[in-house]
């Protein structure tokens, strides 16, 4: 797609863009609302389970977690999940390793998580740059959510929009893809997928845009404390205002 690889430096250069981006979706009958995904490092689009190396299957690993998950979460989590989508979710979300891929509806909350940290460096000490994938996605892409199935038992990649169990969910505008785990175990790079490959934009984030973006989102109220509204998230955003951690470059 147009606009594939390109550079972003500033802010106001990516909103332009993804206005962009829209217009263009529009254009070719797209009519669902662009989802965002911000990584650090140029990473395959892969859910967390698929990357590790695990004791066993992954279908068997991810039950099995997901079970013990079930069995421990209730007093710790905010609301009580209602079936293996809301559980999949919360899972998700407070970093179990499940099918799940996040991707936000805001394209802001994408670009923090893009460059909240400084930039990874490879093994021979150069920085990595960051990117935001922009998925195009169609009205047939999304989850049926009427359908009362099993996402254990999931035989298609979809876009999974799940209820709001979580007060992170909602301030960082979450949404999912669901992934189908192959005969064999695999999960297929989503980049690669033969039904979103074509609907994919890939924004490079160069690592010396990395600081002035950070100012520049936190000035629009985009930081720790807005995407993690919890102790954890006011405590980091607060390292990082009364400190010169946001000075060094």
């Amino acid at each position: 797609m147009e606009y594939n690889n390109q550079k972003i430096e500033s802010v106001t250069q990516y909103i332009d863009l993804i206005e962009k981006v829209k217009k263009q979706c529009e254009d070719k009958g797209n009519k669902a609302e662009l989802l965002f995904r911000g990584q650090r490092q140029d990473k395959d689009l892969l859910p967390k389970i698929a990357r590790l190396d695990l004791n066993g299957t992954l279908r068997n690993v991810e039950k099995l977690m997901l079970d013990e998950f079930r069995r421990a979460c209730l007093p710790l989590a905010e609301f009580e999940p209602k079936n293996n989508w809301d559980l999949l979710a919360l899972a998700q979300h407070h970093g179990l390793p499940t099918r799940l891929l996040d991707w936000s509806f805001s394209a802001l909350v994408a670009l923090w998580f893009s460059i909240q940290k400084e930039p990874a460096k490879d093994k021979h000490g150069k920085q990595e740059h960051g990117v935001v994938w922009i998925l195009c996605a169609e009205m047939k892409d999304f989850r049926d959510t009427t359908k009362d199935d099993d996402p254990l038992e999931n035989k298609s990649t979809k876009v999974f929009r799940s209820r709001v169990i979580s007060k992170r969910i909602s301030a960082q505008a979450g949404a999912f893809t669901v992934h189908r785990i192959l005969d064999n175990g695999k999960i297929v790079k989503f980049e690669t997928h033969h039904e979103f490959k074509n609907k994919l934009i890939k924004l490079v984030i160069p690592p010396s845009a990395f600081h002035s973006i950070r100012k520049s989102l936190s000035l629009l109220g985009i930081n720790h404390a807005q995407i993690f509204p919890d102790i954890d998230g006011l405590c980091q955003h607060l390292e990082r205002r009364f400190s010169k951690l946001e000075d060094e470059k």
